[in-house]
């Protein structure tokens, strides 16, 4: 397994959810596949005793306000007490500033102390941050070839400290991308260069025997998804993740509470609001309206308007979400 690796792939595809199960390969060594066969439970478990009682993982997750302060070094004001001739405190207080370690800075350290052991350092949404920025010169030294130890090992000097400093070859980099937020094609190239990554689609066979009634969900799933990669891309799929619950409780509530709170708005933001489309990955113009989830009203411009107004638009429907919809199995039915 490569030092720096990415999970991407679209919403609800599980990437977060498996940094666990790499970040327990990394440390014992195992192949993820062995250890996805394990009981997630108790991977869980034994991920948050590293995390927290041995500190060899580490997760943060990048946002647009991320900086290089944050992550590796920055400087910070701290005031300090003074005092007098004799030695006693005083109101007066002084302000000095001091370098400030990084989270990454900090856990790079400690990987350092224990070289035998592997460390991972997680990074969810890292497509978030501005890559460049929070990395700045340590953008070199994360490459595998030039970590600590290695014959091509590099050191740099830090911006702030300006000591000079490498990453241990022991300390792996494990992000997370949602491909629906930015295209790798996007990222930084000297970011691509550095990472390998691994695509995490939507696995629509997790719910080959589910049913909710006579609707079978992994029929329903890839049908949403194959109309979705046509309309848009591949990239804006609908991951498993959001269709979870209904392995413990297949029922039309559990559906619908699912399409009105999580696939809509999704289909809303993927599609900028243009309801056609979303209409038609929905099988809405193959359906009854009382069965539609979008139902398009036609557009009375003289009872709007007034009947002495002649207008020339393009637009003949406005929409509506029919939230009787998401209790109708008929509106499933036909969606397929």
């Amino acid at each position: 397994m490569g030092k720096n690796i990415i999970l991407y792939g679209p919403p609800g595809t599980g990437k977060t959810y498996n940094t666990v199960n790499y970040a327990l390969s990394i440390i014992y060594n195992l192949p993820v596949e062995a250890v996805m066969k394990k009981d997630y439970g108790a991977m869980l478990e034994r991920y948050n005793e590293l995390k927290q009682n041995f500190n060899q993982i580490e997760f943060t997750t990048f946002h647009q306000s991320m900086g290089y302060e944050e992550f590796i070094e920055g400087i910070k004001p701290v005031f300090l007490e003074t005092m007098n001739e004799r030695g006693e405190r005083t109101r007066k207080k002084e302000m000095v500033y001091v370098v400030d370690k990084g989270i990454f800075r900090e856990f790079c350290y400690k990987a350092a102390e224990h070289p035998d052991d592997n460390y991972v350092f997680i990074i969810d949404e890292i497509n978030r941050g501005n890559i460049s920025k929070i990395f700045g010169e340590l953008i070199t030294v994360i490459e595998p070839s030039k970590r600590l130890g290695q014959p091509e090992e590099v050191k740099v000097r830090l911006a702030y400290s300006q000591e000079a400093f490498g990453v241990p070859d022991n300390v792996y980099i494990v992000g997370t991308m949602n491909t629906a937020d930015r295209s790798i094609a996007l990222l930084d190239s000297a970011i691509r260069r550095r990472f390998d990554f691994v695509e995490m689609m939507p696995q629509p066979e997790l719910f080959r025997d589910v049913y909710v009634e006579d609707v079978n969900i992994m029929t329903l799933l890839s049908t949403i998804n194959k109309r979705i990669e046509i309309l848009c891309d591949r990239e804006h799929m609908i991951g498993h993740a959001y269709f979870m619950p209904l392995k413990e409780e297949p029922t039309i509530e559990k559906l619908g509470h699912i399409f009105k709170n999580a696939i809509v708005p999704l289909l809303q933001e993927y599609f900028y609001g243009d309801y056609q489309k979303i209409r038609w990955v929905l099988g809405d113009y193959n359906k009854e309206p009382e069965e539609q989830f979008i139902k398009a009203i036609a557009i009375d411009y003289a009872k709007v308007f007034g009947p002495n107004v002649e207008l020339f638009l393009d637009v003949d429907d406005t929409y509506e979400i029919n939230r009787h919809a998401f209790t109708n199995i008929n509106a499933y039915r036909k969606l397929l």
